[in-house]
């Protein structure tokens, strides 16, 4: 994306989008970018009134010259059975945090 297109970007995300957990509006403070290609953006979302994060990809169609965007967040996934939840991620960086690497003490067992 070139910068002229960003900025578009941002200014749609701006008019079009609300935080997925509080419905509160965006600002341009609140929007970071994490990447471009030539023909998409990847932002991140963080709401000033209540902390939650989303991402959102744009992507620029060269047929209609429209953004779409497309929610997803990151926090707060439909959960279906067999699904790895929220929870479970964190159980999971909190594992890890403590763990020093030594699988043989892990699994002591295992052969």
């Amino acid at each position: 994306m070139r910068f002229s297109e960003i900025k578009n970007a941002l200014k749609h995300l701006i008019k079009t989008t609300t935080c997925l957990h509080c419905q509160h509006l965006y600002v341009l403070e609140d929007i970071n970018v994490i990447a471009t290609t030539k023909v998409e953006g990847l932002f991140e979302m963080q709401c000033n009134n209540c902390h939650a994060s989303s991402i959102m990809t744009v992507v620029l169609t060269p047929e209609t010259e429209k953004m779409e965007t497309k929610k997803k967040n990151i926090y707060e996934a439909e959960f279906r059975p067999g699904q790895i939840s929220p929870n479970d991620i964190l159980d999971l960086k909190l594992f890890l945090n403590k763990f020093d690497g030594d699988f043989k003490k892990l699994f002591p067992n295992e052969k």
